[in-house]
């Protein structure tokens, strides 16, 4: 299959985890346009393919239109490499904390489940002790 610009479009989405709805609201365009596009297996208009490149600033426009080069735009400005970084630190502490609660989590229920397994134990005994004092074990 030829590649074109409502396949590339469709590349871009799925990287970016977003569908025909999401596109629509974020850029503002009418209800149908990327569906109906894809339906034809045609483009966007200009004003469509402006909205689109104004919201996803990482999307590379010349790849977009014609294939050539990288689909992600490898120009940032210091504050797009700032708050990536700033993110990427967040989740890697985030992440961390998860796997500690999930540790400790853990180590809970290894707890609950000796607990019930001493309560268990001691029912039984209680029993016992029970049936002793009024002489009914044998």
């Amino acid at each position: 299959m030829e590649e074109n610009f409502i396949s590339r479009l469709g590349q871009y989405m799925a990287y970016a985890g977003l569908n025909d709805n999401k596109v629509t609201i974020q850029c503002g365009l009418s209800i149908g346009a990327i569906n109906s596009a894809r339906k034809r297996n045609m483009g966007l208009s200009y004003e469509n393919i402006a909205k689109l490149l104004r919201v996803y600033k990482d999307l590379n426009a010349r790849w977009l239109l014609t294939g050539e080069g990288e689909m992600l735009s490898t120009i940032e400005s210091a504050t797009d490499t700032e708050l990536s970084s700033f993110l990427k630190n967040q989740n890697k502490e985030l992440q961390d904390k998860v796997e500690r609660l999930n540790r400790e989590l853990g180590d809970l229920q290894r707890q609950i489940y000796e607990l019930k397994k001493g309560n268990a134990l001691q029912g039984i005994t209680a029993e016992n002790a029970d049936a002793e004092s009024f002489s009914l074990a044998k």
